[in-house]
């Protein structure tokens, strides 16, 4: 039973969440909130999860690892750790044979685990193993995200059974509700009533375009939907997972585009992957000179990085490398402005650039994601 997949969850969970406010006003003198969670969440892989060996046997070698990198290997350099962090789901991707850690969400909890890896200064006073493991397998956000930080996680634990109250629920059913008519409305109406209407083979331009924007469409409405309710039930929880769309068609640059599309994602990779190549390339002794160039290599391959995560077909690296070269793109041409003094559109009204520059990022962002799909006939 994956999370959100199907009516046995939702019932599973209408029992679960009764009972954690019921636990806080019988027990919470006898129980921690945090153990609850963790408690939680445990049982739920154990006894629910598809591959509970699978993800256990995983967890179990972060947790090992991530303790020896923090407390013994100090002085290992960040990215040899990252990679034996990562190593588990390279070979998956790779498709080995290693089916005792394969398993649906092993990319983001691989994740967390860089992320507590690379904070480490920051977080080694603080790091207690149980709430590390809550952290990793917390339901809502244990198969797709969104991807959250382990202090911001962990705040909500230390705050204590306070997290549980009257707003929380109802916010969480707020957003719950939403994720619903998102996923199970909106996100089916547009495959059994649009994209079901256009074969996937045609290579007619208007089924391609049909099925480009009608899959843009599905795509949102499905992830947006699973996000919203992630977050919705962790609020019912007392956990405040972190946004993960924000009206992202109405953005005008490819870098606006990822700071409201899947926004935890495109944080982490900011954060973790970003800026630690800038950095890198800024010490290289050639490049010292070339300021945009090093932002363009680091921009392009953190975007590259985001199209093999999801997979080495052709259609993840290529809608990635596209979404880099618009990141690229716009990178230029900012440089450019400020080296000139001058822009393109030179006196055209802000309202028509605004609409121009929406225009223009929606149909990209569009043939990216229809790419991505699988479904561009000529990649086939």
């Amino acid at each position: 039973m994956l999370p959100f997949a199907d009516i046995d969850f939702y019932l599973l969970f209408a029992l679960i969440v009764p009972l954690l406010y019921v636990t806080k006003l019988a027990l919470r003198h006898m129980v921690g909130f945090g153990s609850a969670i963790t408690f939680i969440s445990l049982v739920y892989v154990v006894v629910y999860y598809p591959k509970p060996v699978q993800l256990l046997t995983f967890t179990a070698y972060q947790c090992l690892f991530t303790w020896v990198l923090l407390f013994k290997w100090r002085k290992l350099h960040g990215l040899l750790g990252s990679l034996l962090l990562a190593l588990p789901m390279v070979l998956v991707k790779l498709k080995w044979e290693v089916d005792v850690i394969g398993f649906a969400g092993i990319s983001y909890i691989t994740f967390r685990c860089i992320q507590v890896y690379l904070d480490r200064e920051q977080l080694r006073d603080r790091f207690r193993f149980s709430e590390f493991i809550s952290f990793l397998l917390f339901t809502p956000s244990l198969l797709a995200g969104p991807i959250d930080r382990y202090e911001r996680f962990k705040s909500d634990l230390d705050q204590g059974w306070s997290r549980l109250n009257g707003a929380a629920l109802l916010a969480g059913w707020e957003f719950f509700i939403l994720g619903l008519l998102h996923k199970f409305v909106g996100a089916e109406i547009v495959d059994r009533y649009w994209l079901a209407r256009f074969p996937q083979e045609s290579t007619a331009l208007a089924d391609m375009s049909a099925t480009m924007y009608g899959y843009s469409v599905y795509l949102y409405l499905d992830f947006a939907g699973y996000s919203l309710l992630a977050i919705g039930l962790g609020r019912m929880l007392g956990i405040e997972l972190p946004k993960n769309f924000d009206r992202p068609w109405l953005t005008d640059t490819a870098p606006d585009f990822w700071k409201r599309w899947h926004i935890s994602l495109g944080d982490w990779l900011r954060d973790y992957f970003f800026r630690p190549i800038y950095k890198s390339l800024s010490g290289v002794q050639r490049l010292r000179t070339w300021p945009l160039l090093k932002q363009n290599i680091a921009l392009f391959s953190t975007f590259l990085l985001m199209g093999l995560w999801n997979g080495l077909e052709a259609h993840y690296i290529i809608s990635g490398s596209l979404f880099g070269l618009y990141s690229v793109a716009y990178n230029s041409h900012q440089h450019r402005i400020r080296k000139y003094k001058r822009d393109l559109w030179g006196r055209t009204p802000a309202w028509a650039v605004k609409a121009i520059s929406i225009f223009i990022m929606f149909n990209l962002a569009c043939f990216a994601l229809y790419i991505f799909s699988g479904r561009f006939p000529f990649l086939h």
